[in-house]
C-alpha cells in the first residue's frame, strides 16, 4: 500500500512525495484541569469534557526537486487533511512547522512535516435524512456525538425534539436552517438566532436517535457526517 495524504484537495502522490513514515492512529488527550486546594493533599481534577488537538509528524521525500516551490506553496496554512491510514475521514488541520528541505542525493530531498489537527475527525461522505414524521436514526460508525446541519421547512411556531432535548423555533416563514456545529440559525444569509429558543443546539449520539416535532412542518432535512475521536 502506498502511503499518502490529501491536503486541501491535493494528493501528495501528485506532488511526487513519498511518505516514509505515517503517523500512528492516536486518540486525543482529554482536557482536564488540576485544582490545588490550600491545606489539602493532592489535587482535584475538573473534566472539561473536551479534547486537545493532535500533532502528527510525517517523514517525507520529494522525488522531483522541480516541485519544491509548488510544494512550499501548497503545504501552508489551514485546510482539510485525509491520511491514507484513515481514508474514510478528514481532519481540520494546520501546518505548524517551518519546513526545511534537506538534499540526500542529487535529485532527492527529504523534509519533516508537522500537522496539528483538531481532535474530532469527520466522515468523508455526507449523509442526508429527510423527516416528515416521528422517526429514529441509528448511528453505528461514529465514536463521538455529531453536530448536524438541520433545515426545517414549515411555518409558524415549531418545536423540534431530538433525544428528549427540544429546540423551539418561533414565527418561521418558509424555513429555517440550524448549524449545530456553530450554533447559528439562519435563512439563506439572514440571521435567525432571534427565532431560536433552547439551552443547546441538537446533536446526534452514537446509537438510536429519536426525532419528533410539533407544529406546521412539511419536511426536516438533516445532513451529517460521522464523527470520530
Amino acid at each position: 500500500m502506498i502511503n499518502y495524504f490529501i491536503f486541501n484537495g491535493i494528493n501528495s502522490i501528485d506532488r511526487e512525495i513519498i511518505i516514509n513514515q505515517m503517523p500512528p492512529i492516536s486518540k486525543p488527550e482529554r482536557r482536564i484541569s488540576k485544582i490545588e486546594i490550600p491545606g489539602k493533599n493532592g489535587v482535584l481534577y475538573q473534566d472539561e469534557e473536551s479534547y486537545e488537538p493532535i500533532v502528527y509528524q510525517l517523514a517525507c521525500t520529494i522525488l522531483n526537486p522541480k516541485l519544491i516551490d509548488t510544494i512550499k506553496e501548497w503545504l501552508n496554512g489551514e485546510g482539510k487533511i485525509t491520511f491514507s491510514s484513515m481514508p474514510d475521514r478528514y481532519y481540520q488541520a494546520n501546518i505548524v512547522n517551518k519546513i526545511d528541505y534537506t538534499s540526500i542525493a542529487r535529485q532527492i530531498y527529504e523534509f519533516p512535516l508537522e500537522i496539528e489537527v483538531q481532535p474530532i475527525a469527520h466522515g468523508i461522505i455526507e449523509k442526508i435524512l429527510n423527516v416528515s414524521k416521528k422517526t429514529s436514526l441509528i448511528i453505528t460508525d461514529s465514536t463521538y456525538n455529531i453536530k448536524p446541519y438541520i433545515k426545517v421547512i414549515g411555518s409558524g411556531n415549531i418545536t423540534l425534539t431530538i433525544n428528549n432535548k427540544s429546540i423551539i423555533l418561533n414565527e418561521i416563514e418558509e424555513y429555517i436552517e440550524l448549524d449545530c456545529e456553530l450554533e447559528e440559525a439562519y435563512k439563506n444569509t439572514e440571521n435567525c438566532n432571534n427565532k431560536v429558543n433552547c439551552t443547546e443546539f441538537p446533536e446526534l449520539k452514537v446509537g438510536e436517535n429519536v426525532i419528533d416535532f410539533i407544529g406546521n412542518v412539511e419536511n426536516i432535512q438533516i445532513k451529517y457526517r460521522e464523527a470520530y475521536l
